[in-house]
């Protein structure tokens, strides 16, 4: 099978890295030096044990210059780049193409809808967490299961991207609410995410820091409470539990906020907490914590100038 894998970060090179070992895949990235590397190295990965594999079977190209059409497509791409990333890719989607965003936020897969059938579009949600060394390299920092669903019933296309991931290493369950998976996931972004990158902290600090904690149920708590008058309903105990467990199992690995903020790169706030504010205005929920969260985030990305000049 042909993948191409939009988006050479962290989690693109861990998914593309281990996908390579049955199936062609490229990864396509908007950095050159990222994708000289793929091309020159391949993918290595640093594994939690110590160990480290090296996958030489891959493939990597700018993003836009690479024509042939894929057989599946993942969407790696930071939530605010993929309108962009979608187009200058469209050459990649056939008839039958499948495309699987594994991003954060929300309402990536209504961008994917623009450009192939609504049954070829898998949602899915990742547990595993990786940090992008540069140069091809990625340490897998924490592991969990792959949980992919559709937006219409009895999709069989979702057996079949299970059955890929589960031979290349991914454990992959498939669910018939995917949209409460997606809230699940944005629960664990606008808290660990944001939080992280303003304290630039590892994933664990969450959970040691009891101010971070308290800030972090307050946010939660908000989004709970939209996620319910949306129509999907969550206890505030079930969710905190949830993110709590998240930063026990990845409490070593940083959030890609954290890695953004970090490296001075633009965030995808917006499409997190920023989607929570926006899904609150709707329904004249309060969401104080959110909004200042994602005024915070954007104030620390205007200041990267200032560290950029000062280093």
């Amino acid at each position: 099978m042909k993948i191409v894998v939009i988006g050479a970060g962290a989690m693109g090179c861990l998914y593309g890295a281990y996908l390579s070992q049955k199936h062609e895949v490229i990864m396509l990235d908007s950095f050159q030096m990222q994708v000289d590397a793929i091309n020159e190295h391949g993918i290595t990965v640093l594994e939690e044990d110590g160990t480290e594999q090296h996958f030489a079977n891959v493939k990597a190209c700018l993003s836009g210059e690479y024509s042939e059409v894929a057989d599946l497509i993942i969407v790696f791409v930071k939530s605010i780049f993929s309108e962009d990333a979608l187009q200058a890719n469209r050459r990649l989607f056939g008839e039958h193409t499948l495309v699987m965003t594994l991003q954060n936020g929300a309402g990536n897969d209504r961008k994917i809808e623009k450009y192939v059938a609504k049954k070829n579009v898998i949602i899915g949600t990742s547990k595993h967490n990786s940090v992008n060394m540069g140069g091809g390299k990625v340490r897998h920092s924490g592991h969990g299961v792959t949980t992919i669903g559709s937006n219409l019933k009895d999709n069989k296309n979702l057996e079949k991207i299970r059955d890929i991931l589960d031979e290349s290493g991914f454990s992959t369950e498939i669910t018939d609410d995917i949209q409460r998976i997606v809230w699940s996931k944005l629960f664990v972004n606008l808290s660990i995410n944001t939080f992280t990158a303003i304290t630039r902290s590892p994933i664990g600090s969450m959970i040691d820091n009891s101010y971070a904690w308290d800030f972090a149920e307050k946010m939660i708590c908000e989004a709970v409470d939209v996620a319910e008058a949306d129509g999907t309903h969550f206890s505030y105990m079930e969710v905190l539990n949830m993110v709590h467990h998240v930063c026990e199992d990845a409490g070593k690995g940083y959030s890609s906020m954290s890695q953004d903020v970090m490296n001075c790169r633009p965030t995808e706030i917006d499409a997190i907490n920023g989607a929570i504010v926006a899904q609150a205005k709707l329904y004249n929920v309060p969401v104080p914590y959110n909004s200042l969260i994602v005024d915070l985030i954007h104030a620390i990305e205007g200041s990267y100038k200032y560290q950029a000049k000062k280093s």
